[in-house]
C-alpha cells in the first residue's frame, strides 16, 4: 500500500481507491514520521484540499473519521497514542475548511449534524490533551496542541459556527492556558495565536471583544505554575499583536490592552 500511495502522490491527478483511503484513516497515527507525516496525511490533506476524492469518497473520509472519534483515543496515554488524537485534529481541520470554501467541490457538503460534531469535538480536544511534546526523536512531530488549535482557528472561521458562539471560543483558550503547566516551546502558543488574529481577521471577532476578555484575565502569579502560564499567554498576546500590526489592523484599543497585560 505504501508504494501505491507513493506512487499517486507523484500524480498530478490521482484516483484514489476506497480500500487506499480506508488505510490511510487506518493507519493515520502511524509512529513512522515518513508514513504518517510525508505521506499519509500528505495524502489526505491533498486529496482534500485539491479535490481529488470525489463527492462520496469526501462523505466517506467525513463519516469513517468520526465514527472513530480519534480526538478521544487513549486521551489518557501520551506518545504514541497522541499521535492518532493530533493528526485527526489536522484532519478534522481540513475537513471542515473544505466546507466552508465557495470554491470547493465539497461546499457545505458536511450535514449540520457532522458539521456540529466537528465543531463540539474540536472545542472539546485541549480542554483534555496532556501531551507536551512538540518534537519527538522516536515519533517526528507530534505537536498535539499545535494541531488542536489549527483546529480551532477553522472552527471560530467557519461561517456556519454560530457568531454567538465565540466567547466560547475565548473561554476555552482561557482554560487551555490555565490547566497547561509547561511553557510552549514549539509555538503551540503562536499557533493558538491564530485563533484569535484570524477571527479577527475574518471578522468573527471583534478587537473590542479580545481586549475585555484580556482585561478580564487573572493570573495569581503566586508560583511557577502560575509564571509559566502567564508567560504562555503574553507570547501569544505578542503574536495576536505582531500579525495585526503586519495587517495594519491592529486597533488602538487592542494595542494599549496588550501593552498592559504584564506583571
Amino acid at each position: 500500500m505504501e508504494k501505491i500511495l507513493k506512487e499517486k502522490l507523484a500524480q498530478d491527478m490521482p484516483i484514489y481507491q476506497q480500500e487506499e483511503i480506508l488505510w490511510m484513516l487506518d493507519h493515520i497515527g502511524h509512529p513512522n514520521y515518513k508514513i504518517r507525516d510525508d505521506l499519509i496525511f500528505v495524502s489526505l490533506a491533498r486529496a482534500i484540499q485539491e479535490q481529488l476524492f470525489t463527492k462520496d469518497q469526501f462523505d466517506f473520509v467525513v463519516v469513517e473519521a468520526l465514527k472513530r472519534q480519534g480526538l478521544l483515543y487513549k486521551k489518557e496515554e501520551v506518545g504514541q497514542a497522541t499521535l492518532i488524537r493530533s493528526f485527526t485534529a489536522l484532519l478534522f481541520a481540513n475537513l471542515l475548511n473544505a466546507d466552508a470554501k465557495k470554491n470547493s467541490l465539497y461546499f457545505k457538503r458536511l450535514s449540520s449534524h457532522q458539521r456540529m460534531a466537528l465543531f463540539e469535538q474540536g472545542l472539546s480536544y485541549l480542554l483534555y490533551e496532556n501531551d507536551s511534546t512538540g518534537y519527538s526523536e522516536e515519533y517526528g512531530w507530534v505537536h498535539a496542541f499545535a494541531h488542536g488549535a489549527d483546529l480551532l482557528v477553522e472552527i471560530i472561521c467557519h461561517p456556519d459556527f454560530p457568531i454567538t458562539r465565540v466567547n466560547e471560543v475565548l473561554q476555552v483558550l482561557e482554560k487551555i492556558f490555565k490547566r497547561v503547566d509547561w511553557r510552549f516551546i514549539s509555538d503551540e502558543d503562536w499557533r493558538l495565536a491564530r485563533v484569535i488574529y484570524q477571527a479577527v481577521l475574518n471578522e468573527r471577532l471583534s478587537q473590542t471583544r479580545v481586549a475585555v476578555w484580556l482585561t478580564s484575565l487573572s493570573f495569581p502569579l503566586e508560583n511557577s505554575i502560575d509564571f509559566i502560564q502567564f508567560s504562555n499567554v503574553r507570547s501569544c498576546l505578542l503574536e495576536i499583536y505582531l500579525q495585526l500590526n503586519k495587517e495594519k489592523v491592529l486597533a488602538d484599543e487592542l494595542r494599549e490592552t496588550i501593552h498592559l497585560f504584564s506583571y
